[in-house]
């Protein structure tokens, strides 16, 4: 019969192992996402000021949070830029009328 410290650890072991797989496959899995949701925020982004409904400090601004969020492997922050962006195309379009005053003169 073996020895219940040895059964024990044993148990401890495997239990360990697999917390650790989780984890593992949890953070791939959170860097995929990040990798594509990434992409496809920068291009929501690039068509949002090539249409004119983002000026270019708020481009800039959103482009340089979405590449430090990529940087950091923050998907937290992807989520926050996505909702900021939304909440900025929800505006008005107040910011288009002065587009296009801009582009008049």
């Amino acid at each position: 019969m073996p020895h219940p410290i040895i059964v024990i650890a044993s148990f401890l072991t495997a239990i360990r192992s697999t917390w650790e797989l989780s984890r593992m496959v949890r953070e791939k899995r959170a860097a995929k996402t990040l990798k594509t949701e990434a992409k496809s925020t920068l291009v929501l982004l690039q068509q949002a000021y090539r249409k004119g409904l983002l000026l270019e400090r708020e481009f800039d601004y959103l482009f340089e949070r979405l590449m430090r969020a990529e940087a950091c492997n923050d998907v937290a922050a992807l989520q926050k830029i996505r909702a900021d962006f939304q909440a900025i195309l929800a505006r008005p379009s107040r910011r288009r009328v002065e587009r296009q005053r801009d582009m008049d003169y």
